[in-house]
């Protein structure tokens, strides 16, 4: 089974993050001037954010790493 590294994994939890709330995920960079948000208000939506979500993020990762082990067994 291929799992997903912790980069790829933080990754793609940043992606959904800023599909969800229009924010970039801690530890992303902006630019200072295209980028409202401040980094402190940034962290604390992402606070909340893994409270509500997280448990659905880390299940659809596992299900995601599921889901290529069974394609490369396919092949």
């Amino acid at each position: 089974m291929r799992e997903l590294t912790g980069n790829e994994r933080y990754e793609i939890k940043a992606m959904a993050f800023r599909y969800m709330t229009g924010h970039m995920a801690p530890g992303k960079d902006a630019a200072s001037e295209s980028y409202p948000a401040p980094f402190e208000e940034r962290t604390k939506v992402w606070e909340q954010w893994l409270r509500d979500y997280g448990q659905c993020t880390q299940a659809m990762l596992s299900a995601f790493e599921y889901v290529m082990c069974e394609e490369n067994e396919d092949e």
